[in-house]
């Protein structure tokens, strides 16, 4: 039994129609919802990865200054995978970083790192160092995961990070800006 709002009592209660439209409408919503909340949750891995690596360039190079002490940022491009090590630490230790190293999330490779002197690294270990003093290399990362790509651009001296959403070749010769993307 319902009570309507004056108070009287109703014995009706909700019509087929009332019903299936409260059902419709809850299925155009979560219809809606499922692409937003599927990449939420699973997310896009190249773009997680990316910023993975944004993060890791900007608390490296914090906590170079912060500890006074260099960090070096290892990349392994064959495996996808990157460890943390300082200039003091002892070969044992930066071993064991290495043996405990992360991997960037299932599917994407870093497929080159472009340094400030024009190497475009391709394969093989890279270490990048982050100074105490504040200094590290600019640099341009390129992710890939089957067909897509995305590259970071890392200008330390503007404090500047971009990120694009395809494969781009930098030009260090007429800086980091976005003028110097082809």
């Amino acid at each position: 039994m319902r009570i309507s709002i004056t108070g009287k009592s109703n014995n009706r209660g909700f019509t087929l129609i009332e019903l299936i439209v409260v059902i419709a409408l809850i299925g155009i919503i979560l219809g809606l919802a499922t692409p937003v909340t599927r990449n939420f949750f699973t997310g896009d891995n190249l773009k997680k990865a990316a910023r993975e690596l944004i993060g890791l360039d900007r608390k490296l190079r914090t906590e170079a200054v912060r500890e006074q002490t260099d960090y070096i940022l290892c990349l392994d491009l064959p495996t996808s995978s990157y460890w943390i090590e300082t200039a003091d630490m002892t070969e044992e230790k930066a071993h064991e970083m290495k043996k405990s190293a992360k991997r960037l999330p299932a599917g994407v490779v870093i497929s080159a790192v472009m340094m400030e002197e024009g190497r475009k690294i391709t394969e093989g270990e890279l270490r990048i160092r982050f100074g105490k003093n504040n200094i590290s290399p600019p640099m341009v990362i390129n992710l890939g995961r089957g067909e897509e790509h995305m590259t970071i651009v890392v200008n330390p001296y503007l404090g500047v990070t971009g990120v694009y959403d395809e494969y781009v070749d930098v030009s260090f010769e007429e800086g980091l800006g976005s003028n110097s993307v082809k």
